[in-house]
């Protein structure tokens, strides 16, 4: 039987082995971003790990699309261009995210019922 002294430096043994690891894993995470941002930049594509965490958020795909469109667009249809455009998702109720993006920020102006476009 081992004693609470023994157990203890087990215990903080473990603990920095595992305070190591994540130091690595950090480490490897910023390297892989690293080459994740340069195959983007190759073949013009994010990467389909890049999601939220390391990819642009929602609102700013959405201002792309409406800004390269020049005009007025269904919600539904900028919807199908953020996806073409690349943004990672496997919500089933996509278009219903994209409908509360563009109602609720100020950077989108509705001008019909589902219709928007850039704010002024």
């Amino acid at each position: 039987m081992k004693s609470i002294f023994q157990l203890r430096k087990e215990l903080n043994a473990k603990a920095r082995e595992l305070s190591e690891l994540k130091l690595q894993r950090g480490k490897l995470a910023t390297k892989l971003a690293a080459i994740d941002r340069q195959s983007a930049a190759l073949t013009g594509r994010p990467s389909r790990r890049a999601g939220k965490r390391t990819g642009k958020p929602l609102p700013e795909y959405v201002r792309g699309v409406l800004a390269r469109a020049g005009r007025s667009m269904r919600a539904a249809d900028v919807t199908a261009a953020v996806l073409r455009a690349g943004y990672p998702t496997k919500s089933r109720t996509f278009k219903k995210t994209v409908a509360k993006t563009l109602a609720d920020d100020k950077r989108f102006k509705r001008v019909g019922h589902g219709i928007y476009e850039l704010a002024t």
